[in-house]
């Protein structure tokens, strides 16, 4: 499965600057594919601010999504 960017349909890569839902960046550091029919998967990111947080989302938030094997 790949992870891919919904509007542009480009490869999701480590380093990625990306933008959450409400506008804010962060910096792509991982991944994690689905690991059951029913799962989403996560996307690991770290934010560009000063707090520098770490974390963990539905790829959704990136607005990304996994394509691949159960595609058809």
């Amino acid at each position: 499965m790949q992870l891919i960017y919904e509007k542009t349909n480009e490869l999701v890569k480590t380093g990625d600057v990306a933008h959450t839902f409400d506008g804010k960046a962060v910096v792509v550091t991982g991944w994690r594919a689905p690991h059951h029919a029913g799962s989403t998967g996560r996307v690991y990111v770290k934010f560009m601010n000063d707090s520098g947080w770490v974390t963990e989302f539905y790829p959704s938030v990136i607005n990304a999504k996994w394509v691949g094997r159960d595609d058809g």
